[in-house]
């Protein structure tokens, strides 16, 4: 080899050796700079009007309440407020800061996350392949990157992920100490039982493990003492086993997989992250001859099951799955620094590097600042329809489309829909989106059953028509975003009343 060459090379990996402790900080800092480059996009779901009034609600009862304050098709119902430490976090950052706030937390969550990321990544897989991984993990992430509790959950993920994957990768003890994450977890979100079967999953390896440190009965001891903690430390909220068990009566809600986007498989026919990481996998196992064993497949296998049954789990393949089988690749692979990088991964990036990384975030998250967030009318917030309605004093029970029951109970009116599908019941949520189908019966049904005074719905809603055509009602308001329809005779004054409703409204 030619001496230049071999010059090259050597400045190469020195340059690379230098890199690579900064790798993770480049990597938070783009992706909190990707997230608040299109920081409206965080604010475009209607949950998340929700999440802050819901907080508002915490903030000011300094308590969680066990039934519904928000609706009147399901007022004083049971409800779980499994999200509430989210939720509270959202609250306090929107009454200080606006609508920045919630927008820089989920930005500095999705950086936090993938800063993380890219350093477990480091020590198996050097810096390059960390990268592709961080960008991929990312691609992931984004199509759901909003500013809801699952987001800023994204941290503990990681963090929870790594430590048993680590314990696992090194034969040893349990991490107990990480007990405490699995508790702050799941007061954030209900994703948490993701958390708790990757434990019981580490338990059932290290069992069959041949190479165990311990006797088989010595492993599914403690790695069994390992998950009945688990499980206590996500039952170590105020939601008690309520809490723990809601994520199952989620699963079970088919209505709600069935016709809500997030729920559904990812489609194909466009452009789909989920199809270049897929893709990318199997490019990499067959053009190289990678090998997994056998437990670290079969979790692999069953990550990639779950995002291409529902869109919203894609997050977790991308963070869970090269988690988990950093270690076995990183000695497999013909990259330089893949799988030999411990030493130089273990060092801290240089202060001048730590601080400009920190500076160039402050000063994108003041620009955020500097520039407030103003919400205008969008597909989750039909403020003129409602201003309009306010104007021609148009009140009482609404049937609202489900999209803007988060903007209903921010803006203190009580709604009939929205996003909380645990608290409606698969049997109330059928009803709701046969009506919203075009089936006149079951429109006329809900029209009647919950004394309608109004509607709010979208204007692609098949229900539009018929209300259009309906006796007794009449279109008064309509928009781009929501058409409102209001009953031809004398309407019942009793938005804004408690007593009328016979349950607290949403405080101011």
């Amino acid at each position: 080899m030619p001496n230049g060459i071999v010059i090259a090379e050597a400045g190469f990996r020195r340059g690379l050796a230098r890199l690579t402790p900064a790798v993770p900080l480049l990597v938070g800092l783009a992706a909190f700079a990707r997230a608040l480059f299109d920081r409206r996009s965080l604010l475009n779901d209607p949950d998340t009007y929700l999440h802050v009034a819901a907080g508002r609600w915490l903030l000011a009862h300094a308590a969680l309440p066990s039934q519904d304050p928000f609706s009147h098709s399901m007022a004083g119902a049971p409800w779980v407020v499994h999200e509430w430490l989210a939720e509270g976090v959202l609250a306090f950052l929107y009454d200080g800061l606006g609508w920045s706030g919630p927008v820089l937390a989920a930005a500095a969550c999705f950086a936090v996350s993938l800063a993380l990321f890219a350093r477990r990544l480091l020590p198996h897989l050097g810096p390059l392949p960390s990268l592709i991984a961080a960008a991929l993990a990312a691609a992931l992430v984004l199509p759901h990157l909003l500013a809801r509790p699952h987001i800023l959950a994204l941290p503990l993920v990681v963090i929870w992920s790594a430590a048993i994957v680590d314990a696992r990768d090194k034969a040893g003890a349990p991490p107990f100490g990480a007990l405490p994450v699995m508790t702050l977890w799941a007061s954030l979100h209900g994703g948490f039982i993701v958390g708790v079967a990757l434990a019981a999953l580490a338990g059932i390896e290290a069992t069959l493990d041949r190479s165990r440190a311990l006797p088989a009965h010595g492993e599914a001891g403690r790695w069994g003492l390992f998950l009945l903690l688990t499980i206590l430390a996500a039952m170590l909220t105020p939601n008690g086993v309520a809490g723990f068990l809601l994520p199952f009566r989620i699963i079970g809600m088919s209505a709600m997989q069935d016709n809500f986007s997030e729920w559904m498989s990812p489609d194909f026919h466009g452009f789909q992250p989920l199809e270049i990481w897929l893709l990318g996998l199997m490019l990499l196992g067959f053009s190289l001859g990678l090998k997994l064993p056998l437990p670290r497949l079969l979790l692999l296998l069953a990550l990639i099951h779950m995002a291409l049954q529902q869109g919203r789990q894609g997050e977790l393949l991308g963070i869970v799955g090269p988690l988990a089988i950093a270690a076995s690749l990183g000695c497999q692979l013909p990259i330089p620094g893949a799988g030999r990088e411990g030493d130089v991964a273990a060092r801290p990036a240089s202060a001048p590097v730590i601080a400009l990384v920190l500076a160039i975030g402050l000063a994108v998250g003041a620009a955020t600042l500097l520039h407030p967030l103003q919400r205008a009318d969008d597909r989750v917030s039909p403020a003129s329809a409602l201003a309009a309605a306010r104007r021609m004093g148009i009140s009482g029970p609404v049937l609202n489309s489900e999209p803007f029951g988060g903007y209903l109970i921010f803006r203190g009116i009580p709604t009939f829909i929205d996003g909380r599908m645990e608290m409606y019941g698969d049997r109330f949520l059928r009803r709701y989106l046969d009506a919203d189908a075009g089936s006149e019966p079951a429109l006329v049904g809900l029209l009647g059953e919950y004394a309608i005074a109004w509607t709010l719905l979208e204007p692609q809603s098949r229900a539009v028509a018929i209300m259009d055509h309906l006796p007794g009602w009449r279109r008064v308001y309509a928009d781009a975003y929501a058409v409102v329809h209001a009953r031809s005779g004398p309407l019942a004054k009793i938005t804004g009343d408690p007593k009328a409703h016979g349950r607290p409204v949403n405080p101011p």
